[in-house]
């Protein structure tokens, strides 16, 4: 009898167990995507235009959801670097596939305590705006952008298109960079986002 009490025992808390388990897994799962969401880098869409046999456009948007620690940092007037790199890769079955355009963009978010004023600025052109959220809507917005091609582009042709966005790091001083080696709070990357392209 005592026996059988064990077994009945057991095979009630490994139900319960395992009910509970897979709770705990679906809620993980989902607070895991919440989190993936709430900071970080989401592309939203991109797109590229054929222009000519060397040129293309780049259009996309995307979402840069700061971290507190990147929050304070720019309000203490921390500039925070975001690059931007599409490729555009030729498939080939019968040999390596060929990398046939590489495109690197700089974009630079700021804050002037003084002016209490943010600045989104590529190379030597900027804009100023009086709140983080107007700055950081005009850096996550990329429209119709010239980028050359090193090779020329073939009408026709299949291309896959990548596009990863993320915050350089190598741009913040140098105590901010050891932080950024070893706390995620300062890591801002996008998944790589793919699709095909054909002129």
């Amino acid at each position: 009898m005592d026996n059988c009490c064990q077994t009945i025992f057991m095979m009630a808390f490994s139900m319960l167990f395992s009910r509970n388990f897979r709770r705990f897994l679906a809620f993980s799962s989902l607070l895991w995507v919440f989190l993936a969401h709430a900071e970080g880098i989401d592309i939203q869409n991109a797109e590229v235009q054929w222009i000519d046999s060397a040129n293309v456009s780049l259009t996309t948007n995307f979402m840069i959801n700061l971290t507190s620690a990147l929050k304070e940092a720019v309000e203490r007037g921390i500039p925070l670097t975001f690059s931007l790199d599409l490729s555009l890769i030729q498939p080939r079955w019968y040999w390596f596939n060929r990398q046939v355009l590489t495109w690197h963009q700089e974009r630079r978010l700021s804050y002037n305590p003084l002016t209490r004023g943010y600045r989104y600025s590529i190379g030597g052109l900027y804009l100023n705006f009086s709140s983080l959220d107007e700055a950081l809507q005009a850096l996550e917005t990329v429209k119709a952008v010239p980028v050359h091609s090193q090779m020329p582009l073939g009408k026709g042709e299949q291309y896959q298109a990548q596009l990863h966005i993320e915050l350089d790091t190598s741009h913040l001083p140098k105590p901010f960079q050891l932080d950024a080696l070893y706390s995620g709070d300062w890591t801002l990357t996008s998944p790589n986002r793919e699709w095909m392209f054909a002129p």
